[in-house]
């Protein structure tokens, strides 16, 4: 399904770089792809993945205040502004933080579909409920993992 305004923001400091690029490609299979795509980080983080950005055509946030939640406070900004000036059908929130409850509120009433995307082990159940449909995304290390073997085909007797 393709949908014309589709928004993809990225907690980068809350989630790994495995599930961004998952994430990208969940979007693009459900969505058709994100138009405009922002990870919110420090400096450091997207100095340390910079080669990942420009490879997925994200668009690093960086956020040079130092205070707790800052970088969750740069990302509800942009949120907002981007919801009211560019009126998007849907809004990802790649995080798995439940401090976004009061932003999925204000976007939906904006008119937005939110949809959350977080890391499989740091996200419960509260956090989920809040958003029009959350994808929990699993480490493809760890995924495959748990995946078993394949088992090897029986030799027949000759």
């Amino acid at each position: 399904m393709s949908v014309d305004r589709v928004m993809l923001l990225i907690d980068a400091d809350n989630v790994s770089v495995d599930v961004i690029e998952q994430a990208v490609e969940w979007v693009g299979k459900h969505y058709g792809g994100p138009h405009v795509r922002r990870a919110y980080c420090t400096a450091e983080s997207a100095v340390q993945h910079q080669q990942l950005f420009k490879r997925l055509s994200i668009r690093p946030m960086v956020n040079l205040a130092a205070g707790k939640n800052s970088t969750d406070i740069a990302l509800a900004i942009d949120a907002i502004d981007l919801a009211i000036v560019e009126r998007p059908a849907v809004m990802v929130i790649a995080s798995s933080d439940s401090d976004f409850a009061p932003l999925v509120s204000r976007l939906r009433e904006k008119g937005c579909r939110v949809v959350g995307i977080g890391q499989q082990g740091k996200t419960g159940d509260e956090t989920q409920t809040v958003y029009d449909d959350y994808e929990v995304i699993a480490h493809r290390k760890a995924r495959d993992a748990v995946s078993p073997a394949p088992r090897p085909a029986a030799k027949k007797a000759v």
